[in-house]
């Protein structure tokens, strides 16, 4: 017998493909997983980056909600910030000037001639060393983000006339050092947190022209200057009238009964 030979094929190999290279960073949005650029480093926007860090996080902060405060309006519109200018140059951002580390103390976008359309993004907390947030006089819609208790170092707040809906975040209240909170005339619900009552440094309050409903705490009518009759909400609890003072009169004398005369006549001796 003729033997028949087994013919046993060939393993096909397995090509193994060549990695592309990663094109370089551009500070973009960071896609393929590589980090991005950091933004704010380059010696323009943050004059000495190394020594000012923390100034450096405000930047790109700043930069990256920048469309988020905006929204949609028109190029003329927009906020001038951006990494190839100083950052004391930017539309509403004031910076510390003297000594490092710097940091951004005020944000003041109620700019004359602009008007922005976007929300207030929670982020902004991380703006520490604000001492002043003014984002009143534009459209801002949305809810108040909670968190910005963590601003401890902030003083005013004033989100007054814009489009703002939503309860009060009760973490308001938190801010110590807090001595103007100014939210009139937004379209705010709910009640007016009992947290504001620990205010201690509170000395402008603004709450007119919102759909607050329940009672207003008593203990904000010590605030030097508020418009709490505005609100056409009653106290929390009724403030009782200004008492009559008790007058305690003195019981009347007893009338000491009259002592008889006693006529002494000189002795005469004879």
């Amino acid at each position: 017998a003729v033997p028949t030979a087994t013919h046993t094929p060939s393993p096909t190999p397995t090509v193994t493909p060549t990695p592309r290279p990663r094109p370089p960073s551009t500070g973009g949005g960071g896609g393929g997983g590589s980090s991005p650029r950091p933004r704010c480093t380059n010696g323009t926007v943050v004059p000495n980056p190394t020594a000012n860090a923390d100034l450096v996080r405000d930047c790109v902060q700043l930069l990256t909600i920048k469309a988020t405060l905006e929204g949609r309006i028109s190029t003329a519109m927009r906020l001038n910030w951006s990494e190839n200018s100083s950052i004391d140059t930017w539309e509403g951002v004031t910076v510390t000037i003297d000594g490092t580390p710097q940091r951004v103390v005020s944000l003041d976008l109620n700019i004359s001639g602009k008007t922005l359309a976007g929300s207030i993004p929670p982020t902004l907390s991380r703006l520490t060393g604000l001492q002043t947030l003014n984002l009143a006089n534009n459209e801002f819609a949305g809810r108040i983000p909670v968190g910005l208790r963590a601003l401890v170092s902030l003083q005013v707040l004033d989100f007054s006339n814009n489009r703002l809906s939503g309860s009060m975040p009760t973490d308001l209240g938190s801010i110590a050092t807090l001595q103007t909170l100014h939210l009139a005339n937004n379209s705010l619900t709910g009640s007016i947190p009992t947290s504001l009552v620990g205010l201690s440094a509170l000395r402008s309050l603004s709450l007119a022209g919102n759909r607050f409903s329940g009672c207003i705490p008593n203990a904000l009518a010590r605030v030097a200057q508020n418009d709490l009759s505005a609100i056409e909400l009653s106290f929390c609890d009724p403030v009782p009238p200004t008492a009559t003072p008790t007058v305690t009169r003195p019981a009347p004398a007893r009338p000491i009964a009259p002592v008889g005369r006693q006529l002494f006549l000189p002795l005469v001796y004879k």
